[in-house]
């Protein structure tokens, strides 16, 4: 009888130490929120609230090194084109 009770808690023992060694080796996989290759690095996207009645989307092109700004008026569910902005212009620096 003593050598069952040795045995199962043996058993229990190596069923825990193995479920340990399984969540430690199955880490959960990185989510890329900008994964390389198509067009996924050629924009970037942030969002950002103007004075206290618009939400605002700019999106930067960088290929064309452009910012493209998009309005969202709360409560009309509607999204308007503001314009661009040509990033070379306006951000210009002296180069040697």
């Amino acid at each position: 009888m003593r050598q069952r009770r040795w045995l199962v808690m043996l058993v229990l023992l190596n069923l825990g130490l193995a479920a340990g060694l399984v969540l430690r080796l199955a880490e959960p996989r990185t989510a890329l929120a900008q994964p390389p290759g198509g067009l996924a690095d050629r924009y970037l996207l942030v969002t950002g609230l103007i004075q206290n009645d618009f939400d605002a989307l700019y999106v930067i092109d960088t290929k064309e090194r452009t910012l493209h700004t998009f309005t969202f008026r709360k409560g009309t569910r509607e999204l308007e084109y503001g314009g661009y902005r040509m990033l070379d212009r306006d951000l210009r620096h002296n180069r040697d």
